[in-house]
């Protein structure tokens, strides 16, 4: 048993090495997509939207993807530009639904989760 864990040792030690980082800056392969730069001047802030209701979030970013009432909040989905924009409404102290929390989708599986304040900045999807 002693001789098959020296033998494991090197082996792992190489793998090991090979994972190690040089600390050089990595380059995008040849043809990978980049992201647009954001804009000078956001479209959107998280500000624009928190406290919104259901009519004046529409108003201002189309309708929604997706709408899913459970119990007393509703769920919003809206396509943005480089995301898809999570709004969670729900009732504030008068008892009327409103935006109080949202979030940032990727709009393909598999991709990471844009940061919401760039999604916001890049704002609705042309179309």
């Amino acid at each position: 048993m002693a001789t098959r864990f020296g033998l494991l040792v090197p082996f792992a030690a190489a793998a090991l090495a090979g994972c190690a980082s040089t600390g050089a800056a990595v380059k995008p392969a040849a043809g990978a997509p980049s992201l647009p730069a954001a804009p000078s001047k956001p479209m959107f802030l998280q500000a624009d939207l928190m406290g919104r209701d259901a009519k004046a979030l529409d108003d201002l970013l189309g309708a929604p993807a997706l709408v899913r009432r459970e119990g007393e909040g509703e769920f919003r989905r809206y396509g943005l530009a480089d995301c898809a924009l999570i709004v969670i409404l729900y009732p504030d102290k008068a008892g009327k639904r409103a935006a109080a929390h949202l979030d940032s989708a990727a709009t393909r599986s598999g991709e990471a989760k844009p940061d919401l304040d760039m999604c916001l900045a890049r704002g609705l999807a042309r179309k």
